[in-house]
């Protein structure tokens, strides 16, 4: 039997029988004596690092010497290496020009990354931030740029929101950064001819394990993830996966994702999709299990004929699982008609319809800064997708959509909602992104009261709703912020003013006693609803409406379906 090894190894084998006198690092692989040289680098966070004799305290370090170089190996005794420091209070933020904070960059070719345990848990390259949670924007691990990668006995992982465990010195073990799951990536390449052997690769949200590269493969490798996570141009056989969530990719390449003879455990209640937006998916000899006895996989909500989507000789729960390749044409989708824009500035005179533009409201701080275009469109009218997909209405085409109507008469408004991201969250990430509701509100000053629904760190399928006086532009909560788990598809939002009762609640001022004083706001889903109140600080006579609306747009939006005033 003919037993093939990368051309690394077998350099490295070479250079040990040609070592020379050199205080070079014996080290044993596989049964193999290797030395360490300039294609064979060893990592021992128990040594000190001798660059002369190729031989490094951290992974870090050694990644960073094998750049440039041609074949290379890099050798790594089990431990937990850091690639960025977890201790470090500072914020990670993208460099300039990128939108993305990464833990390494690197250009590496020809390079493989080897653990020197037939265990992949026992070396471990790890990072601790995501969106939000010491990071802004969605940290990433590495990113290398270079051809023909090899992973083997390593674990990738991002333990932003996974507890590490580390059985080999329980000393290492460290939780998770925040409960709230946020994006939080291992690796994006550009390049070609990656591939991982007996490796894990844990995160949650936004897994990216290679992802980007072309020609990927893994070979007995694990995966935790819940959605947006897998590599959409890779093969996996003999792999094993738990999917915390319904949808691993977002969408595969032209080429597709493959799955030969692998494991795969779901935790999703209902039905589980592969993908976000329909591509392509082939499953052969894959066994499904499920926490769910009544489970049900589809390929995708939307299933289209143009990706030959195959499953054959698959199992759920020991049962035979076969899910169709799609044969109906997809039902007619309207792109999104573009609503004319109303340009608005401070020094405009609003007119008497509504106005609808872009917009950054003053409470939007630098680092999650916006900046709309001001020749596109910001409102829609087009079907929602995921949380409301089937359902039309209008929809926010870029960051920052806003609509006013100038009025002295609305004390009450009633809207039915169907935000696109439907486990609660709202909105696509926590970067300053909410939406307000407003009424008692004068266009022209930019002065109102109305209820706020944010994204935030400290929740993953929640948000906080707060009331929030709008004062010549400036922006003041005048209530605590409470979890709201309402804001779902279908779920109705009213803002309404009423009189105090109290007499000491009134305050002096020059608004006639008829006027109101107290602003209220409630959600109501599925028969669930929540309300918040609170006394206006300075009651006022206006009666305008404003909507403003701060997060991304797209699968991230929110779908109006009606607007009901009084």
């Amino acid at each position: 039997m003919t037993i093939k090894r990368p051309l690394s190894l077998m350099l490295c084998l070479m250079q040990a029988f040609a070592s020379t006198a050199l205080a070079q690092t014996q080290f044993f692989f596989e049964g193999q004596q290797l030395v360490s040289s300039p294609r064979c680098l060893y990592v021992n966070p128990s040594v000190p690092t001798d660059t002369a004799a190729y031989t490094f305290a951290s992974a870090r370090e050694a990644l960073t010497f094998a750049q440039g170089k041609n074949h290379v190996s890099i050798y790594l005794e089990p431990a937990v290496y850091w690639l960025d420091d977890p201790d470090d209070p500072a914020v990670r933020m993208p460099a300039e020009g990128e939108r993305v904070p990464f833990g390494m960059q690197l250009r590496l070719s020809n390079c493989d990354i080897i653990g020197l345990s037939s265990n992949p848990e026992d070396v471990v390259l790890a990072c601790n931030r995501g969106q939000t949670q010491g990071a802004v924007g969605n940290f990433t691990m590495l990113h290398i740029t270079g051809d023909s990668i090899t992973l083997r006995n390593i674990t990738l992982g991002n333990y932003c929101n996974v507890d590490l465990v580390y059985p080999l010195d329980t000393k290492q073990n460290r939780p998770r950064r925040r409960d709230a799951i946020v994006q939080a990536q291992l690796a994006i390449c550009n390049g070609t001819h990656y591939r991982a052997y007996n490796s894990r690769f844990i995160s949650r949200l936004n897994l990216c394990p290679l992802a980007g590269a072309n020609d990927v493969e893994f070979h007995d490798c694990y995966f935790e993830c819940t959605d947006d996570a897998l590599c959409g141009t890779a093969d996996y056989h003999h792999c094993s996966f738990t999917f915390f969530s319904s949808k691993p990719f977002y969408s595969t390449s032209r080429r597709g994702a493959h799955f030969y003879d692998c494991d795969i455990h779901s935790k999703t209640r209902g039905t589980q999709y592969l993908t976000k937006r329909t591509s392509l998916v082939t499953m052969r000899r894959c066994r499904w299990t499920s926490d769910d006895p009544d489970l049900r996989i589809e390929w995708t909500k939307r299933p289209s004929p143009d990706y030959a989507c195959v499953m054959e000789g698959c199992t759920l729960n020991g049962q035979p699982l076969s899910v169709p390749t799609p044969t109906e044409p997809l039902p007619l989708t309207l792109l999104p008609f573009e609503i004319q824009k109303s340009p608005v500035s401070s020094a405009d005179t609003p007119s008497k319809g509504w106005m609808m533009d872009c917009y950054v409201p003053s409470d939007i701080p630098q680092e999650h800064m916006y900046h709309p275009n001001p020749d596109a469109a910001s409102w829609g009218f087009a079907q929602g997708v995921n949380g409301g997909e089937g359902v039309w209405g209008l929809v926010q085409l870029q960051r920052g959509a806003r609509m006013m109507l100038p009025s002295d008469r609305i004390h009450s408004v009633e809207l039915l909602l169907y935000p696109c991201k439907d486990a609660g969250q709202g909105f696509g990430s926590a970067t300053a992104q909410y939406m307000d509701v407003c009424i008692k509100f004068d266009v022209n000053t930019l002065t109102g009261y109305g209820v706020r629904f944010r994204r935030t760190p400290d929740y993953d399928h929640a948000v906080e709703m707060l009331l929030v006086e709008y004062q010549n532009g400036t922006i003041t909560a005048i209530s605590k912020a409470e979890r709201c788990d309402l804001y779902k598809p279908g779920c109705r939002v009213k803002v309404t003013t009423a009189a105090s009762t109290d007499a000491s609640a009134k305050q002096d001022n020059s608004t006639s006693a008829q006027s109101s004083d107290i602003i209220s706001a409630s959600i109501e889903h599925q028969g669930r609803i929540q309300t918040i109140t609170a006394a206006m600080p300075h009651p006022n006579s206006f009666g305008g409406f404003h909507l403003q609306h701060t997060g991304s747009a797209g699968e991230s939006a929110t779908l109006i379906a009606s607007i009901e005033m009084k």
